[in-house]
Protein backbone atom coordinates (compact mmCIF):
# COMPACT_ATOMS: atom_id res chain seq x y z
CA UNK A 1 0.00 0.00 0.00
CA UNK A 2 1.23 3.32 -1.05
CA UNK A 3 -0.27 6.19 1.24
CA UNK A 4 -0.28 9.91 -1.17
CA UNK A 5 -0.52 13.49 -0.38
CA UNK A 6 -1.68 15.23 -3.63
CA UNK A 7 -1.26 18.64 -3.59
CA UNK A 8 -2.35 21.38 -5.91
CA UNK A 9 -2.92 24.89 -6.39
CA UNK A 10 -6.04 24.17 -8.91
CA UNK A 11 -9.66 22.78 -7.75
CA UNK A 12 -11.62 20.41 -9.02
CA UNK A 13 -14.78 21.11 -11.03
CA UNK A 14 -17.31 20.93 -13.76
CA UNK A 15 -16.81 20.98 -16.24
CA UNK A 16 -13.66 19.55 -16.44
CA UNK A 17 -10.72 21.87 -18.25
CA UNK A 18 -7.60 20.23 -19.39
CA UNK A 19 -5.64 20.69 -16.41
CA UNK A 20 -8.48 19.04 -13.88
CA UNK A 21 -8.68 16.61 -16.33
CA UNK A 22 -5.02 15.51 -15.69
CA UNK A 23 -5.66 15.83 -12.09
CA UNK A 24 -8.25 13.67 -11.88
CA UNK A 25 -6.24 10.86 -14.06
CA UNK A 26 -3.20 11.15 -11.42
CA UNK A 27 -5.53 11.20 -8.40
CA UNK A 28 -7.53 8.38 -9.49
CA UNK A 29 -4.08 6.17 -10.24
CA UNK A 30 -2.69 7.04 -7.05
CA UNK A 31 -5.74 6.23 -5.32
CA UNK A 32 -5.46 2.36 -6.61
CA UNK A 33 -2.22 2.25 -4.45
CA UNK A 34 -3.59 3.25 -1.58
CA UNK A 35 -5.54 6.47 0.91
CA UNK A 36 -5.13 9.91 -0.91
CA UNK A 37 -5.00 13.28 1.16
CA UNK A 38 -5.61 16.75 -0.81
CA UNK A 39 -4.65 19.31 -0.02
CA UNK A 40 -5.49 22.75 -1.98
CA UNK A 41 -3.79 26.26 -2.10
CA UNK A 42 -6.50 28.83 -2.56
CA UNK A 43 -7.73 31.92 -1.57
CA UNK A 44 -9.53 32.77 1.70
CA UNK A 45 -12.87 31.30 1.63
CA UNK A 46 -11.99 28.81 -0.73
CA UNK A 47 -14.54 25.55 0.09
CA UNK A 48 -13.40 22.78 -2.50
CA UNK A 49 -16.98 20.96 -4.32
CA UNK A 50 -17.84 17.68 -1.92
CA UNK A 51 -18.73 15.63 -4.96
CA UNK A 52 -15.88 16.23 -6.52
CA UNK A 53 -13.29 15.84 -3.22
CA UNK A 54 -14.79 12.66 -1.93
CA UNK A 55 -12.83 9.97 -3.44
CA UNK A 56 -9.91 11.31 -0.93
CA UNK A 57 -9.53 10.47 2.44
CA UNK A 58 -8.52 13.97 3.93
CA UNK A 59 -9.07 17.33 2.24
CA UNK A 60 -7.60 20.49 3.54
CA UNK A 61 -7.10 23.99 2.09
CA UNK A 62 -4.39 26.22 2.72
CA UNK A 63 -4.97 29.65 2.14
CA UNK A 64 -3.04 32.21 0.14
CA UNK A 65 -4.11 35.80 1.45
CA UNK A 66 -3.89 38.37 -1.93
CA UNK A 67 -0.49 39.71 -2.80
CA UNK A 68 -1.28 43.68 -2.56
CA UNK A 69 -0.11 46.53 -1.63
CA UNK A 70 3.41 48.66 -1.31
CA UNK A 71 5.65 45.36 0.05
CA UNK A 72 4.39 43.74 -3.10
CA UNK A 73 4.72 46.25 -5.11
CA UNK A 74 8.65 46.60 -3.78
CA UNK A 75 9.36 43.38 -3.93
CA UNK A 76 8.16 42.97 -7.30
CA UNK A 77 10.26 45.72 -8.63
CA UNK A 78 13.08 44.49 -6.64
CA UNK A 79 13.00 40.50 -7.43
CA UNK A 80 10.37 40.20 -10.47
CA UNK A 81 6.93 39.05 -10.01
CA UNK A 82 7.41 35.38 -10.14
CA UNK A 83 10.06 35.36 -7.64
CA UNK A 84 8.06 37.59 -5.27
CA UNK A 85 5.14 35.95 -5.90
CA UNK A 86 6.39 32.62 -4.77
CA UNK A 87 8.15 33.98 -1.69
CA UNK A 88 4.62 35.91 -0.69
CA UNK A 89 3.79 32.06 -1.28
CA UNK A 90 5.73 30.55 1.09
CA UNK A 91 5.61 33.03 3.98
CA UNK A 92 2.11 32.52 3.89
CA UNK A 93 1.22 28.83 3.17
CA UNK A 94 3.40 27.30 5.86
CA UNK A 95 1.58 28.70 9.15
CA UNK A 96 -1.90 27.82 7.21
CA UNK A 97 -1.10 23.83 6.56
CA UNK A 98 -3.69 21.37 8.26
CA UNK A 99 -2.04 19.76 11.24
CA UNK A 100 -2.74 16.75 9.36
CA UNK A 101 -0.70 17.51 6.09
CA UNK A 102 3.00 18.00 8.31
CA UNK A 103 2.34 15.37 10.56
CA UNK A 104 1.66 12.36 8.23
CA UNK A 105 4.55 9.78 7.05
CA UNK A 106 3.31 9.89 3.48
CA UNK A 107 5.30 7.55 0.82
CA UNK A 108 4.48 10.18 -1.98
CA UNK A 109 3.88 14.24 -2.40
CA UNK A 110 2.46 14.58 -5.68
CA UNK A 111 2.50 18.46 -6.35
CA UNK A 112 0.61 19.17 -9.41
CA UNK A 113 2.44 21.94 -10.54
CA UNK A 114 6.09 23.22 -10.14
CA UNK A 115 4.51 26.79 -8.62
CA UNK A 116 2.81 24.46 -5.86
CA UNK A 117 5.75 22.51 -5.17
CA UNK A 118 8.37 25.63 -4.96
CA UNK A 119 6.41 27.24 -1.72
CA UNK A 120 6.19 23.81 0.18
CA UNK A 121 9.62 21.74 -1.14
CA UNK A 122 9.69 20.35 2.24
CA UNK A 123 7.12 20.67 4.47
CA UNK A 124 6.10 17.15 3.94
CA UNK A 125 7.84 13.61 4.24
CA UNK A 126 7.49 11.43 1.34
CA UNK A 127 9.30 10.97 -1.98
CA UNK A 128 8.04 14.20 -4.21
CA UNK A 129 7.09 13.90 -7.74
CA UNK A 130 6.54 17.57 -9.51
CA UNK A 131 4.39 17.63 -12.67
CA UNK A 132 5.51 20.23 -15.23
CA UNK A 133 2.59 20.03 -17.51
CA UNK A 134 2.98 23.88 -18.41
CA UNK A 135 6.77 25.74 -18.92
CA UNK A 136 6.17 28.91 -17.63
CA UNK A 137 9.20 30.37 -19.40
CA UNK A 138 8.26 28.98 -22.85
CA UNK A 139 4.60 31.19 -22.57
CA UNK A 140 6.52 33.77 -21.23
CA UNK A 141 8.98 33.59 -24.10
CA UNK A 142 6.46 33.06 -26.78
CA UNK A 143 4.14 36.04 -25.90
CA UNK A 144 7.18 38.25 -26.06
CA UNK A 145 7.51 36.80 -29.94
CA UNK A 146 4.60 38.20 -30.33
CA UNK A 147 5.23 41.70 -29.42
CA UNK A 148 3.05 41.31 -25.97
CA UNK A 149 3.88 40.89 -22.66
CA UNK A 150 2.76 38.21 -20.22
CA UNK A 151 -0.99 36.79 -20.70
CA UNK A 152 -1.39 39.52 -23.66
CA UNK A 153 -0.69 42.50 -22.48
CA UNK A 154 1.11 45.49 -23.72
CA UNK A 155 4.40 45.28 -24.21
CA UNK A 156 5.90 48.32 -22.03
CA UNK A 157 9.56 48.61 -21.47
CA UNK A 158 9.14 47.31 -17.63
CA UNK A 159 7.42 44.10 -18.57
CA UNK A 160 10.02 43.26 -21.02
CA UNK A 161 12.65 43.37 -18.68
CA UNK A 162 10.33 41.79 -15.78
CA UNK A 163 9.94 39.07 -18.86
CA UNK A 164 13.08 38.77 -18.95
CA UNK A 165 13.75 37.92 -15.00
CA UNK A 166 10.72 35.83 -14.83
CA UNK A 167 12.25 33.92 -17.65
CA UNK A 168 15.06 33.04 -15.85
CA UNK A 169 14.05 32.65 -12.83
CA UNK A 170 11.70 29.58 -13.92
CA UNK A 171 14.55 28.23 -15.88
CA UNK A 172 16.31 28.24 -12.34
CA UNK A 173 13.27 26.88 -11.24
CA UNK A 174 13.00 23.78 -13.46
CA UNK A 175 16.46 23.16 -12.98
CA UNK A 176 15.88 22.88 -9.19
CA UNK A 177 13.40 20.54 -9.81
CA UNK A 178 15.20 18.15 -11.91
CA UNK A 179 17.62 18.20 -9.03
CA UNK A 180 15.84 17.76 -5.83
CA UNK A 181 12.42 15.94 -7.23
CA UNK A 182 12.57 12.12 -6.59
CA UNK A 183 10.39 12.08 -9.89
CA UNK A 184 9.94 14.95 -12.57
CA UNK A 185 6.40 14.35 -14.72
CA UNK A 186 5.87 15.98 -17.87
CA UNK A 187 2.84 15.32 -20.78
CA UNK A 188 5.67 15.29 -23.81
CA UNK A 189 9.00 13.98 -24.71
CA UNK A 190 10.11 17.76 -26.10
CA UNK A 191 9.69 18.55 -21.98
CA UNK A 192 11.19 15.99 -20.83
CA UNK A 193 13.65 17.60 -23.01
CA UNK A 194 13.57 20.71 -21.35
CA UNK A 195 14.28 19.18 -18.06
CA UNK A 196 16.98 17.23 -18.89
CA UNK A 197 17.23 14.60 -16.23
CA UNK A 198 16.56 10.69 -16.17
CA UNK A 199 14.43 10.90 -13.21
CA UNK A 200 11.84 12.34 -15.78
CA UNK A 201 8.23 10.21 -16.52
CA UNK A 202 6.13 11.17 -19.42
CA UNK A 203 2.59 10.55 -18.43
CA UNK A 204 0.62 11.97 -21.47
CA UNK A 205 -2.45 14.23 -21.27
CA UNK A 206 -5.41 12.26 -22.34
CA UNK A 207 -9.12 12.39 -23.03
CA UNK A 208 -11.47 9.30 -22.17
CA UNK A 209 -13.42 7.07 -25.13
CA UNK A 210 -16.43 9.08 -25.74
CA UNK A 211 -20.05 7.65 -24.91
CA UNK A 212 -22.28 5.90 -27.23
CA UNK A 213 -24.28 8.94 -29.63
CA UNK A 214 -27.89 8.53 -27.80
CA UNK A 215 -30.61 10.52 -29.96
CA UNK A 216 -30.64 14.71 -28.44
CA UNK A 217 -33.47 15.36 -25.85
CA UNK A 218 -36.55 17.20 -27.30
CA UNK A 219 -36.10 19.90 -25.12
CA UNK A 220 -34.71 22.29 -27.41
CA UNK A 221 -30.98 22.48 -29.28
CA UNK A 222 -27.84 22.64 -27.58
CA UNK A 223 -25.51 25.65 -28.33
CA UNK A 224 -23.34 25.13 -30.75
CA UNK A 225 -25.10 22.86 -32.70
CA UNK A 226 -26.30 25.21 -35.53
CA UNK A 227 -26.64 24.78 -38.98
CA UNK A 228 -23.87 25.82 -41.34
CA UNK A 229 -20.45 24.02 -42.05
CA UNK A 230 -19.07 24.53 -38.49
CA UNK A 231 -15.55 24.83 -37.73
CA UNK A 232 -15.50 24.40 -33.56
CA UNK A 233 -12.43 25.96 -31.24
CA UNK A 234 -13.47 24.85 -27.73
CA UNK A 235 -11.63 25.72 -24.65
CA UNK A 236 -11.88 28.20 -21.40
CA UNK A 237 -11.79 31.74 -23.02
CA UNK A 238 -10.82 33.23 -19.76
CA UNK A 239 -7.12 31.86 -20.51
CA UNK A 240 -5.44 34.45 -22.95
CA UNK A 241 -3.54 31.85 -25.15
CA UNK A 242 -7.37 30.86 -26.09
CA UNK A 243 -8.56 34.25 -26.39
CA UNK A 244 -6.05 35.56 -28.55
CA UNK A 245 -6.58 32.02 -31.05
CA UNK A 246 -10.17 32.89 -31.03
CA UNK A 247 -9.75 36.65 -32.29
CA UNK A 248 -7.13 35.26 -34.48
CA UNK A 249 -10.12 32.72 -35.82
CA UNK A 250 -12.97 34.99 -36.34
CA UNK A 251 -10.92 38.06 -37.52
CA UNK A 252 -8.61 36.48 -40.09
CA UNK A 253 -8.98 33.11 -40.96
CA UNK A 254 -12.90 32.64 -40.76
CA UNK A 255 -13.62 35.95 -43.69
CA UNK A 256 -10.50 33.82 -45.98
CA UNK A 257 -12.55 30.45 -45.51
CA UNK A 258 -15.92 31.71 -46.22
CA UNK A 259 -14.93 32.87 -50.23
CA UNK A 260 -14.66 29.31 -50.60
CA UNK A 261 -17.04 27.54 -48.22
CA UNK A 262 -20.48 30.67 -48.26
CA UNK A 263 -21.39 28.77 -45.26
CA UNK A 264 -18.59 28.41 -42.97
CA UNK A 265 -19.11 29.24 -39.48
CA UNK A 266 -17.12 29.38 -36.23
CA UNK A 267 -18.18 28.42 -32.59
CA UNK A 268 -16.47 29.12 -29.87
CA UNK A 269 -17.56 26.76 -27.00
CA UNK A 270 -15.95 27.15 -23.66
CA UNK A 271 -16.58 29.58 -21.00
CA UNK A 272 -15.91 33.16 -22.34
CA UNK A 273 -14.72 36.78 -21.22
CA UNK A 274 -16.54 39.78 -22.17
CA UNK A 275 -14.14 40.60 -24.81
CA UNK A 276 -14.66 36.81 -26.37
CA UNK A 277 -18.50 37.11 -26.00
CA UNK A 278 -18.14 40.41 -28.08
CA UNK A 279 -16.77 38.20 -30.98
CA UNK A 280 -20.27 36.78 -31.25
CA UNK A 281 -22.20 37.59 -34.90
CA UNK A 282 -23.99 36.42 -38.03
CA UNK A 283 -21.11 33.69 -38.46
CA UNK A 284 -19.82 33.47 -35.01
CA UNK A 285 -21.41 31.89 -31.94
CA UNK A 286 -20.11 31.78 -28.46
CA UNK A 287 -21.96 29.29 -26.62
CA UNK A 288 -20.02 30.43 -23.36
CA UNK A 289 -19.95 27.46 -20.61
CA UNK A 290 -21.36 23.99 -21.80
CA UNK A 291 -21.99 21.23 -19.47
CA UNK A 292 -20.46 18.81 -21.97
CA UNK A 293 -18.51 19.44 -25.05
CA UNK A 294 -19.94 16.29 -26.39
CA UNK A 295 -22.86 18.43 -28.46
CA UNK A 296 -20.57 20.82 -29.68
CA UNK A 297 -17.76 17.58 -30.63
CA UNK A 298 -20.18 16.09 -32.74
CA UNK A 299 -22.04 18.75 -34.64
CA UNK A 300 -18.58 20.49 -35.76
CA UNK A 301 -16.89 19.19 -39.15
CA UNK A 302 -13.60 20.22 -37.91
CA UNK A 303 -12.31 21.36 -35.26
CA UNK A 304 -9.21 24.73 -35.54
CA UNK A 305 -6.56 25.10 -32.98
CA UNK A 306 -5.13 28.42 -34.38
CA UNK A 307 -3.14 29.14 -30.98
CA UNK A 308 0.00 30.42 -31.11
CA UNK A 309 0.98 30.67 -27.49
CA UNK A 310 0.91 27.50 -25.10
CA UNK A 311 2.95 24.69 -23.89
CA UNK A 312 2.89 21.16 -22.86
CA UNK A 313 0.07 19.34 -24.96
CA UNK A 314 -3.43 20.44 -25.90
CA UNK A 315 -6.40 17.99 -24.19
CA UNK A 316 -8.76 19.68 -26.78
CA UNK A 317 -7.19 17.90 -30.03
CA UNK A 318 -7.19 14.48 -27.83
CA UNK A 319 -10.93 15.72 -27.36
CA UNK A 320 -11.25 16.05 -31.42
CA UNK A 321 -9.23 12.69 -32.17
CA UNK A 322 -11.51 10.64 -29.92
CA UNK A 323 -14.69 11.82 -31.52
CA UNK A 324 -13.32 11.32 -34.52
CA UNK A 325 -13.68 15.23 -35.62
CA UNK A 326 -10.43 16.24 -38.08
CA UNK A 327 -8.51 19.06 -36.67
CA UNK A 328 -6.53 21.77 -38.23
CA UNK A 329 -3.77 23.43 -36.08
CA UNK A 330 -0.61 26.06 -35.53
CA UNK A 331 2.57 24.11 -34.92
CA UNK A 332 2.19 25.52 -31.44
CA UNK A 333 -1.10 23.74 -31.12
CA UNK A 334 0.21 20.37 -31.82
CA UNK A 335 2.99 20.18 -30.00
CA UNK A 336 4.24 17.54 -27.93
CA UNK A 337 1.46 15.04 -29.41
CA UNK A 338 3.18 12.44 -31.56
CA UNK A 339 1.21 12.94 -34.70
CA UNK A 340 2.36 13.53 -38.39
CA UNK A 341 1.26 16.47 -40.70
CA UNK A 342 -0.96 14.96 -43.39
CA UNK A 343 -1.64 12.22 -41.65
CA UNK A 344 -3.57 12.61 -38.36
CA UNK A 345 -4.40 16.31 -38.71
CA UNK A 346 -3.81 19.51 -41.05
CA UNK A 347 -0.58 21.87 -39.88
CA UNK A 348 -0.22 25.63 -40.81
CA UNK A 349 0.89 28.79 -38.77
CA UNK A 350 -0.46 31.71 -40.77
CA UNK A 351 -3.68 32.60 -41.24
CA UNK A 352 -3.71 32.00 -45.22
CA UNK A 353 -2.24 28.70 -44.37
CA UNK A 354 -5.20 27.87 -41.77
CA UNK A 355 -8.04 28.90 -43.78
CA UNK A 356 -6.74 26.86 -46.87
CA UNK A 357 -6.77 23.94 -44.92
CA UNK A 358 -10.04 24.28 -43.42
CA UNK A 359 -11.33 25.37 -46.47
CA UNK A 360 -10.11 21.95 -48.58
CA UNK A 361 -11.34 19.71 -45.97
CA UNK A 362 -14.59 21.26 -45.42
CA UNK A 363 -14.83 20.15 -49.22
CA UNK A 364 -13.13 17.33 -49.24
CA UNK A 365 -15.13 14.47 -46.55
CA UNK A 366 -12.72 11.56 -48.21
CA UNK A 367 -10.10 13.61 -46.91
CA UNK A 368 -11.82 14.73 -43.74
CA UNK A 369 -12.77 10.61 -43.28
CA UNK A 370 -9.30 9.58 -43.60
CA UNK A 371 -7.49 12.18 -41.43
CA UNK A 372 -9.82 11.33 -38.42
CA UNK A 373 -9.18 7.13 -38.75
CA UNK A 374 -5.77 8.21 -38.74
CA UNK A 375 -6.04 10.60 -35.52
CA UNK A 376 -9.16 8.26 -33.50
CA UNK A 377 -6.58 5.27 -33.81
CA UNK A 378 -3.68 6.86 -32.61
CA UNK A 379 -5.94 8.33 -29.60
CA UNK A 380 -7.29 4.63 -28.48
CA UNK A 381 -3.77 3.46 -28.92
CA UNK A 382 -2.08 6.01 -26.81
CA UNK A 383 -4.14 8.64 -24.63
CA UNK A 384 -6.72 6.87 -22.87
CA UNK A 385 -7.33 7.66 -19.34
CA UNK A 386 -5.87 4.12 -18.49
CA UNK A 387 -3.34 3.80 -20.31
CA UNK A 388 -1.66 6.88 -18.73
CA UNK A 389 -3.09 6.08 -14.77
CA UNK A 390 -0.23 2.59 -15.40
CA UNK A 391 2.52 5.66 -15.96
CA UNK A 392 1.54 7.71 -12.81
CA UNK A 393 1.58 4.12 -11.15
CA UNK A 394 4.75 3.11 -12.16
CA UNK A 395 6.13 7.18 -11.19
CA UNK A 396 4.49 7.18 -7.81
CA UNK A 397 6.19 3.20 -7.00
CA UNK A 398 9.54 5.05 -8.00
CA UNK A 399 9.27 8.02 -5.80
CA UNK A 400 8.14 5.89 -2.81
CA UNK A 401 10.86 3.38 -3.40
CA UNK A 402 13.07 6.60 -3.27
Amino acid sequence: MIRSLFVSDILPRRPAGGAVQRMNVVTGALAGLGPVDALFLAPPDTVPPQEETAHFDRTGVATVPPYTGVRALLEIAARGPSAAYAAHQRRTLTPALPAWSTGTRYDVVWFNRERAWLPLRDRFTGGTVVDVDDFEDVLIRRWGQLGRGVWGMPLTPWRRVQARRSITWWGRVHRRVAREAAVAVVSCADDAARLGTDRTVVVPNTYPAPPPELPEPSSGQPPGTGGGTTMLFQGSFDWAPNADAARRLTGEILPLVRERVPDARVVLAGAATPDVAALAGPHVEVTGAVPSMTPCLRAADLVVVPLRVGSGTRIKILEAFAYGVPVVSTTVGAEGLDVTAGEHLAVADTADGLARHCADLLTDPARREALATAASRLHAGRHLPEQAAAVVRRAARRAAAG
